[in-house]
């Protein structure tokens, strides 16, 4: 299908970028998922959303944490992220692959530079969250080892329908 490529985050330009699609994530959920808006910015509120966003060359520094991007024939086209929730315990964040990308392997390529850079980095086990009706994300989430577990963290109870937790060790 082209040229894919996965590489680390290093430029202001580059967490824009990552910044870019994050949004484009919050609105692909808004665009699915209409009927479940309230949850969605329950757990993205918009203030806070922005101000994540703001902080994640803090949030994801390198070593404890990571971006990374994917690119498909030089064009940017998803992104990664993670960082570290306990010690030894890494948490994947934000995987998106924009429409123009699905089906390339841009998702998957991406899972696994973030494991293959966690285990690098020392972490023993990667969490993440994904949502009850993103089947795809799940299907490759349990492809690459992920098993499904209990919630990690405390959450709403207006959101514990729509969220599945997974881990694997690495």
């Amino acid at each position: 299908m082209g040229n894919l490529s996965v590489a680390l985050v290093e430029s202001l330009e580059e967490i824009d970028a990552v910044r870019h699609l994050s949004r484009a994530f919050r609105q692909w959920l808004y665009d699915n998922y209409p009927d479940e808006r309230a949850q969605i910015e329950l757990y993205y509120s918009p203030e806070k959303f922005e101000a994540m966003l703001a902080d994640l060359p803090k949030i994801h520094a390198r070593p404890q944490g990571a971006m990374f991007l994917a690119r498909l024939d030089g064009e940017i086209v998803g992104c990664v992220m993670q960082h570290e929730i306990a010690p030894g315990i890494s948490e994947m964040k934000r995987l998106f692959v924009s429409d123009l990308a699905r089906g390339s392997g841009a998702a998957q390529a991406l899972c696994e530079a973030s494991l293959a850079q966690a285990k690098k980095d020392g972490y023993r086990m990667m969490r993440l969250d994904t949502g009850h009706r993103q089947v795809a994300a799940q299907k490759l989430y349990r492809r690459l080892g992920f098993r499904e577990r209990d919630a990690y963290y405390d959450i709403p109870d207006d959101l514990k329908p729509i969220l599945l937790f997974f881990e694997r060790e690495l």
